[in-house]
């Protein structure tokens, strides 16, 4: 049977039992939303009627606690909670993509424990249960966290609204950490000369690789000039992007947007898509069924190259947009010595570039030097 308790002269009825696989016991208090005693004994007697329901995890609506003058069930699923956080980031302004992200990886949560089961059951060993299930299924850590994440944010967000009374761990895959995955050189140039590529898919990875832009920018930003600017709502972080576009660049991004716009309607999500699994097949004419090159390698690739060509990562940084240049910093943890193996014809034309720079300095020192026979004559030239 249910008790009652006061505090701060307020009365609450409280249930208290235990679960399976618990050692200790699990509380609700329902506020009585009275100071007298007697009145409180009174709502009593309707909790004890439905707590055998409020131990299922059932919520309910009693008189005292909304205009209604029965009892009503209020049943408040994981399911009315993850249409509610959905909805709440979207009035926020979150990017379309990430929103839809972040539903399939509640709708993956709510596959293995159920979508009726009421929010306030939802407990730490079903997370880790799921956690589980996806590993012994053989899904890739990277794609397990990525859900994980996404039900992290989730249940700290219903806890901070205090939909749940306390909140859930939420562990994450361990996994080594792995650098970058770039594209070498000579891999590139092997998927530019396929044949079968058409020169719109052509042109788009050459674009990426050489700007670092992610996969939707180039359709979202305005163009100023030779001047891309991204607003913070369409970038990850959340920040303002410029990216200067030489005239080659610019050539490419006009010709990207021309034919997105006249064969894809404005689609972005379909174009996207196409332009990912036609890298995808090419990479594995190139280098093998199991290669593990995706489109964002490109963006990887851009980042290397600029560290290596101008070894300044402050300078990637704002490059690839990032808010913080630790964020950045994983692109210097490589070899110089293997980043100029991969890239040797960027190291030869920076080589080139610094021999004209001393040869130039050279001369200019040299024009402007004082003969020494003039001065042990004693006689200036100038």
């Amino acid at each position: 049977m249910a008790s009652i308790i006061n505090r701060r002269d307020v009365w609450y009825a409280r249930v208290k039992w235990y679960e399976s696989g618990k050692k200790h016991q699990t509380t609700k208090e329902i506020p009585l939303r009275t100071k007298s005693k007697v009145t409180a004994r009174e709502r009593l007697s309707e909790v004890n009627k439905v707590e055998d329901d409020i131990k299922q995890g059932m919520e309910f609506s009693f008189p005292w606690l909304s205009d209604s003058t029965t009892t009503k069930v209020q049943r408040f699923t994981i399911h009315d909670a993850v249409e509610q956080w959905l909805s709440q980031r979207s009035s926020e302004g979150i990017r379309q993509s990430t929103i839809k992200r972040n539903r399939y990886s509640l709708e993956s949560l709510m596959s293995h424990i159920g979508t009726s089961i009421p929010l306030s059951k939802v407990s730490t060993s079903m997370i880790d249960s799921y956690r589980n299930y996806c590993i012994h299924k053989g899904n890739k850590p990277n794609g397990i966290n990525i859900n994980l994440r996404a039900i992290k944010t989730f249940f700290n967000w219903c806890y901070r609204r205090e939909l749940i009374e306390k909140n859930l761990f939420v562990d994450m895959v361990s996994k080594p950490k792995e650098l970058p995955l770039y594209i070498p050189e000579s891999l590139y140039e092997k998927l530019m000369q396929l044949e079968w590529l058409e020169e719109r898919f052509k042109t788009a990875f050459a674009f990426y690789y050489e700007t670092g832009c992610r996969r939707s920018e180039p359709f979202l930003g305005e163009l100023h000039g030779n001047w891309l600017l991204i607003g913070g709502d369409e970038t990850k972080q959340r920040i303002d992007k410029e990216l200067s576009l030489n005239t080659i660049n610019l050539e490419r991004l006009t010709s990207m947007r021309t034919y997105f716009n006249e064969s894809y309607g404005y689609k972005l999500d379909s174009w996207i898509g196409n332009l990912s699994k036609t890298f995808l097949k090419a990479m594995r004419e190139v280098d093998g069924q199991d290669t593990k090159y995706h489109l964002h390698c490109l963006r990887h690739t851009f980042a290397v190259r600029r560290y290596l060509q101008t070894r300044d990562i402050y300078l990637v940084k704002n490059e690839l947009g990032h808010e913080s240049v630790v964020t950045t910093e994983i692109y210097a943890k490589f070899s110089l010595r293997r980043l100029e193996n991969d890239f040797p014809s960027l190291v030869n034309s920076t080589k080139k570039r610094k021999n004209q720079e001393k040869v130039h300095a050279f001369e200019v020192h040299t024009s402007n030097a004082v003969p020494v026979s003039s001065i042990i004559s004693g006689v200036s030239t100038s």
